[in-house]
């Protein structure tokens, strides 16, 4: 929700999606299939890519969103108190920085066909 959130007003390909994500194409496939089902998202074709869909996120998934995020801020606040709130956004830098470095390692290893 994040993602689509953040990402083109107009809607993003399920291959944005997928690669904003970092996972594979089967689970955001699977996940945006429950989502639409729920009334989150919509998918409306692509407007130059006729096998494409722009996929957006709905006024109800607006609202679910909020509602996921107040959690996540609170279980995040949770989860670090176990770090001096003085290293915290430190930890939180590197994590990142361990998430792109895995996000290249994948794209690297899908292009070689490993």
């Amino acid at each position: 929700m994040r993602s689509l959130r953040e990402g083109d007003l107009q809607g993003m390909t399920q291959r944005d999606l997928t690669q904003a994500m970092s996972s594979d194409p089967n689970t955001v496939a699977s996940l945006l299939e429950r989502m639409e089902a729920s009334n989150w998202v919509e998918r409306r074709r692509h407007e130059s890519d006729g096998r494409a869909y722009r996929i957006r996120l709905l006024a109800a998934g607006e609202v679910k969103y909020e509602e996921v995020r107040d959690l996540a801020v609170d279980l995040q606040t949770e989860v670090l108190s176990g770090l001096p709130e003085a290293e915290r956004e430190r930890f939180l830098e590197q994590l990142e920085l361990v998430s792109l470095a895995c996000r290249e390692a994948a794209e690297a290893g899908a292009r070689s066909g490993r």
